[in-house]
């Protein structure tokens, strides 16, 4: 199945953040997103209830 993927961008809200990572909630009720802290992108230390950003496409089987 051939098909374009396009990222769109989401917001989210910190709900949690750990030794090991952090768990965003998805505006719009779609969702929490958890990820580990080698994945998330910041100069300053994280906080909850600090909005964020990021890309989501579809998933691609091969």
């Amino acid at each position: 199945m051939q098909v374009e993927l396009k990222p769109l961008l989401l917001k989210g809200v910190i709900k949690e953040v750990t030794e090991v990572g952090v768990r965003i909630g998805v505006n719009g009720r779609m969702g929490v997103l958890s990820l580990p802290l080698r994945l998330v992108y910041t100069d300053k230390p994280l906080a909850v209830g600090e909005e964020c950003e990021f890309y989501l496409s579809y998933v691609n089987v091969i």
